[in-house]
């Protein structure tokens, strides 16, 4: 019996997270008014151009593109994790965020956005598993 490849699907995936996180946080900043914070900044960073290397990949059928959408996750990660760090112990980190908008500020205190973008992060960073995976397997 033959599988149907997983790796289109794996692709997708990691494009449409990149994709709402991206809109997401246009979302924060431009419609609810949110200010990011450096940090958040440098997240943004790490996630925007995935919306569109891994759509384009998506496009082209292109599974090498797990290395670098890996690196930009893991890269984006820490500093997901680290922003968060800053936002449960403000006075242990005394990191670049100053004023107007300290990486402390929570203006989700349910759901912070720093978690948001660190599990959209892990998201992609296993999906780009999946696929190293895949695309060894293929030879």
């Amino acid at each position: 019996m033959n599988r149907a490849p997983l790796a289109p699907l794996v692709l997708a995936f990691a494009w449409v997270v990149a994709l709402v996180a991206t809109l997401g946080s246009l979302y924060y900043s431009e419609v609810r008014l949110f200010l990011p914070c450096e940090l958040c900044w440098y997240q943004r960073i790490f996630m925007y151009p995935q919306a569109v290397l891994l759509g384009l990949a998506l496009w082209r059928q292109d599974l090498s593109i797990w290395p670098y959408a890996l690196t930009l996750s893991l890269i984006g990660g820490s500093i997901s994790t680290l922003h968060l760090l800053e936002q449960r112990f403000p006075d242990l980190f005394t990191l670049a965020c100053k004023p107007p908008v300290p990486c402390s500020v929570e203006y989700i205190p349910q759901f912070p956005i720093p978690l948001q973008a660190l599990i959209a992060f892990l998201l992609i960073a296993l999906s780009m598993g999946l696929l190293a995976r895949e695309s060894r397997q293929r030879g």
